[in-house]
């Protein structure tokens, strides 16, 4: 799978699946005489971590205080960190997603769908079939965002701000931080600059029972153009706000953050482009145009969200994109011949990428190997789930 990956999502951040590593501990350093010890540390060092230095530190303590220097399965885990442990993966955006709740999220959306053998041909099949229901699903808890209104807790006109941007399941996300709010205390330290630095004190509830504790966290503040930056990032991880920047931001008396504080994948206003892509196994009984219409939405909507990052890309965009409507005209008036000009000049050089279904159904007596199996189904899942995934 890896190599797959990293083929077809070149730019994605690959995790390994942090329950599925910690359900080993058993198996791996049960016959330790200090198994409960290690695996106490162990846990604390993966889930309580702050910072990368604290991490590695207190990592490599418990190597040596436990002699496990020798132990290849916790060497292999330590080079591979970045892949699998929370303090290593929070600078990417998961969704707030951790391992497991990733693993159950997918499992419910597999349900009824598939099951142990179902065979890769008709996971596609079904897949589609799962993708269309989350869909309606979605639509439906659109209309309900957009017709009722979550109360505040608080009142404040940040509070508002979200109210009106967010769905109503996002929304109860972000309230979630509100209620942490009594559990914070801010303090300035020091500034640097035109950047103030706060201590924010949290009291927070220990794991598996443990009474509460204090943590402290720092958040940068630069009032010019509102930058925020914590160390737990929260926001780079989650999307949202977390409790230790907005009681800065209520210290500094913001009354509205800026706009890239609110990600367009939570709005309830946002045209989501995923859910205008039609099931691909009703689309036989469809007119031609329809068929062309579902082909073309999803590749536009994903060059849509590549041309509004800068500037600079939008301007490359709508250049192309104008001379390509030009092109296209000249050829719909001058006839078949000008279009296959046009699709002889598109194709000339690409690299050919076939369907997934050529795989799942071609003869025993014409094997492929396994990453191209998996990079073509990669390359179709991509097609259906992109904009569902990285809107």
């Amino acid at each position: 799978m890896a190599i797959a990956i990293e083929e077809v999502f070149p730019n994605s951040h690959h995790r390994l699946c942090l329950w599925h590593i910690m359900k080993k501990l058993p198996v791996k350093l049960g016959g330790h005489a200090q198994y409960k010890m290690i695996k106490k540390q162990l846990k604390t060092i993966v889930y309580n971590s702050l910072t990368v230095d604290e991490c590695d530190e207190n990592w490599l303590k418990m190597i040596e205080e436990f002699k496990l220097e020798n132990n290849d399965w916790l060497k292999s885990l330590y080079e591979e960190r970045n892949r699998w442990v929370p303090v290593y993966v929070k600078d990417h955006f998961w969704a707030g997603m951790s391992t497991t709740q990733r693993s159950e999220s997918m499992n419910a959306f597999f349900d009824d769908y598939v099951h142990s053998k179902t065979s890769l041909k008709q996971f596609v099949e079904q897949y589609d079939s799962a993708l269309k229901k989350n869909i309606e699903n979605e639509k439906k808890l659109d209309f309900v965002s957009f017709n009722s209104i979550m109360p505040v807790i608080l009142g404040h006109s940040i509070e508002r701000q979200f109210q009106n941007a967010y769905t109503n399941n996002i929304f109860k996300l972000f309230q979630d931080e509100i209620r942490g709010l009594m559990f914070c205390d801010v303090s300035l330290l020091r500034e640097e600059g035109i950047t103030l630095i706060f201590e924010v004190v949290e009291n927070m509830l220990g794991n598996n029972g443990h009474p509460r504790r204090e943590v402290s966290f720092r958040v940068h503040y630069t009032e010019l153009d509102c930058q925020l930056k914590c160390v737990y990032r929260l926001f780079e991880f989650r999307g949202i706000l977390y409790r230790h920047v907005i009681k800065v931001l209520m210290r500094m008396k913001v009354i509205e953050i800026p706009m890239r504080y609110i990600m367009d994948r939570w709005r309830k206003n946002i045209k989501r482009g995923y859910q205008s892509i039609s099931n691909i196994y009703d689309d036989y009984g469809c007119d031609g145009k329809r068929l062309r219409y579902n082909t073309l939405t999803p590749l536009m909507q994903e060059v849509q969200q590549l041309g509004v990052e800068n500037d600079g890309i939008c301007s490359v965009l709508v250049k192309i994109m104008k001379d390509t409507k030009e092109k296209l005209i000249i050829a719909m008036d001058n006839g078949q011949s000008m279009v296959e000009q046009l699709e002889e000049a598109s194709t000339s050089g690409a690299k050919v990428i076939h369907s997934p279904l050529k795989f799942v159904n071609q003869e025993p007596s014409k094997p492929s190997s396994t990453v191209s199996v998996l990079s073509s189904l990669m390359l179709f899942l991509e097609y259906r789930f992109v904009m569902y995934a990285s809107l």
